[in-house]
């Protein structure tokens, strides 16, 4: 795809990534979120996530269409290893393997930044997701039943899970994307990701 990349977004993304979630909370069962938040309530919850995880955005031709992003899996400390994932896109731009270049961007990430295992987090039915989940190498951990009630529907979640690197006796605590962004190794992720956008 010409003219495509995947980069960190920044505020002025905002607008943007929140168009391309409203469909999602008004027309499906995807997440459980009932009412579109306002855009300072957004742009809250994205400055949050900015300041220790990564947020992406996939843009096309200079417009953003697609992001990802992960956040804490739990609270409790004993959790600080593992994360959970999300991933949206235009639905105009579905079908282009744009999910797949900013998960595999995710991974890369989440594995640079000292994470050890990755969550999706998916409503079922949805069998495009559960197919991107399991050809990355994710595999199913259990299923939460009617665990979710949206548009006249009890909805189950199914969670799956990849381990992305290896468990070690007394972990050094993750570090945080402000850490990592513009180093070498961030740069050799970008690049590499760039290949597959390519």
């Amino acid at each position: 795809m010409n003219n495509c990349k995947i980069r960190l977004a920044h505020e002025g993304d905002y607008p943007s990534i929140l168009k391309i979630y409203e469909p999602f909370i008004r027309d499906t069962m995807i997440t459980f979120e009932y009412k579109v938040p306002s855009e300072e309530e957004f742009n809250e919850r994205m400055t949050k996530i900015q300041k220790t995880f990564p947020l992406l955005v996939y843009e096309e031709e200079g417009r953003v269409v697609g992001y990802a992003y992960i956040s804490r899996f739990r609270e409790r400390e004993a959790y600080d290893w593992s994360v959970e994932s999300s991933i949206y896109i235009d639905p105009a731009h579905q079908g282009k393997s744009i999910g797949k270049a900013l998960y595999v961007a995710l991974i890369e990430l989440s594995e640079l930044l000292g994470y050890r295992n990755i969550y999706g987090v998916v409503t079922m039915p949805n069998i495009k997701s559960e197919k991107l989940h399991r050809k990355l190498g994710f595999e199913t951990v259990g299923t939460l039943k009617n665990v979710g009630y949206k548009f006249g529907n009890w909805l189950d979640v199914k969670y799956l899970s990849l381990n992305i690197s290896e468990y070690t006796a007394s972990p050094a605590k993750p570090k945080n994307i402000a850490e990592i962004a513009g180093t070498e190794e961030f740069d050799s992720v970008m690049v590499k990701v760039q290949s597959i956008v390519e």
